[in-house]
């Protein structure tokens, strides 16, 4: 009896030591806000970069136009103009071969008309390259600069169908910007590629058109990497990025809107500490996709990482990796609409991570899963599922370590609510709040360790906690 006394009386006393945590804690459920990612540099001026020593200047009109200019010393300027723009026919068999070696190199390509090729080499000192190729009858353009120093600027511009750029910059503080753009006669759309070695260097890549697909590699640290995508309907209608960064204090940001029938696909990889990733995509009746891997193998620290999908009539998915490391932040916001469906998986290994998951459906269906392994981890999920009885909640959070806490919150206007929580270490704490109307609640949630605190709160016309 008397330890049934003893028993009852420690259990009131736990009961007041948690009461006022339970009070507080589960009623904060709120994504956490990162800053403001801004990958947005100084545009830098076209022209030449110091005195025009050595000048060549060629201008060509006609078909299959050839022309090769080498130059060394300081200060050269070249510039190659190729019409062959014909009244009829069209320019045909383009091709425009520029080598300069020196000091403040200039080099300057037009070209109007089919089949445009232009190449520059350069190697110095502030070497400074542009192409500006198509409109009218431009077909398969295709633009290339490698620049071997510092201070190295490259501006290429494409207009027109089956367009392809690519840039090589080694040395620091490189400048790199490319634009094209695709319309839907006999299209293939525009590929942009930009390779980076050194610190300091910026990349733009800017495509328009049916389909894109831009890669930018940047090795060393301080890198900042732009994409931007915009994919109307024609052709393929699709935009790809690919980002891979190595290095510390890298910046990478991806922006994608695709229209009728179209999908955005980005995948960012950062190798290093300190790196910040910013994803944002739209799609209009179709679908987004994307990677997010931080650290890898090696150890990464303090890398953020920050996903926004909106589908409209369409689907979101979307899979963020942080590797070993600390102070590791993840935030995926997804909105669907029309029946469209989130998918989000997070990953997380390392000290003091935290990851924000935040979706929205109308009509379709939510799935969360967040893995994080380490201690002082901390996951929020807020799902809302609106519509008929098709549109539900989906969410799986699974932590080992210590100080971890979990806080997931689900409403289901017709749907059902399922969320599966599991903790092992200690002083654990999950917090669960469903809300389903005309539907089924359940709810898992295992601790194991010590001081572990568990608050389950479900509404609708049937909730089952396990």
């Amino acid at each position: 009896m008397k330890k049934l006394v003893f028993s009852v009386a420690l259990l009131f006393v736990a009961g007041m030591t948690y009461g006022q945590t339970v009070n507080d804690d589960c009623t904060d459920c709120t994504i956490p806000q990162l800053e403001c990612m801004d990958c947005s540099f100084e545009q830098l001026e076209s022209g030449p970069r110091g005195a025009e020593i050595n000048t060549s200047l060629v201008d060509q009109d006609g078909i299959e136009n050839i022309a090769i200019v080498d130059q060394y010393g300081d200060g050269n300027f070249s510039t190659v103009k190729q019409d062959g723009q014909m009244d009829v026919l069209g320019g045909i068999g383009n091709e425009a071969y520029v080598n300069q070696y020196g000091t403040r190199n200039h080099s300057d390509i037009k070209q109007s008309g089919n089949y445009n090729y232009g190449e520059v080499n350069q190697e110095g000192i502030e070497n400074y390259a542009k192409q500006d190729v198509g409109v009218g009858w431009a077909e398969y353009n295709d633009a290339f600069v490698y620049q071997y120093g510092e201070r190295n600027t490259s501006f290429q511009k494409q207009r027109y169908d089956n367009n392809e750029a690519g840039v090589v910059q080694d040395g620091t503080e490189n400048y790199a910007e490319q634009d094209q753009s695709s319309e839907d006669n006999v299209v293939m759309g525009s590929t942009a590629w930009i390779h980076q070695f050194g610190t300091s260097n910026e990349a733009k890549q800017t495509q328009r058109g049916s389909y894109n697909f831009a890669f930018a590699y940047q090795d060393g640290e301080g890198n900042t990497s732009n994409e931007e995508q915009i994919s109307d309907a024609g052709g393929m209608s699709a935009n790809e990025s690919w980002t891979a960064q190595f290095g510390a204090w890298n910046l990478s940001c991806v922006t994608q809107e695709a229209t009728g029938d179209a999908y955005n696909f980005s995948g960012v990889g950062q190798w290093g500490e300190t790196n910040k990733s910013y994803v944002n995509q739209f799609a209009n009746d179709g679908a987004n996709y994307s990677l997010v891997g931080q650290g890898y193998l090696w150890r990464g620290s303090m890398n953020v990482s920050k996903v926004n999908q909106v589908a409209e009539d369409g689907e979101n998915y979307s899979a963020v990796w942080q590797a070993a490391g600390d102070y590791n932040e993840s935030v995926v916001d997804q909105y669907a609409t029309g029946g469209g469906t989130n998918y989000s998986g997070v990953g997380q290994f390392g000290n003091e991570n935290m990851s924000g998951v935040s979706q929205y459906t109308d009509g379709g269906i939510n799935l969360s899963g967040v893995l994080q392994v380490g201690g002082s981890n901390f996951s929020v999920v807020n799902q809302n599922a609106e519509g008929d009885e098709d549109s539900w909640n989906m969410s799986i959070v699974y932590q080992e370590g210590d100080d971890n806490y979990s806080c997931v919150n689900q409403n289901a206007l017709r749907g059902f609510n399922m969320s599966n929580v599991y903790q092992f270490g200690t002083d654990n704490q999950s917090f669960v709040n469903q809300d389903a109307i005309d539907a089924s609640n359940t709810s898992d949630v295992n601790q194991m360790g010590l001081a572990n605190l568990s608050c389950v709160t479900q509404v609708g016309t049937t909730g089952t906690s396990f």
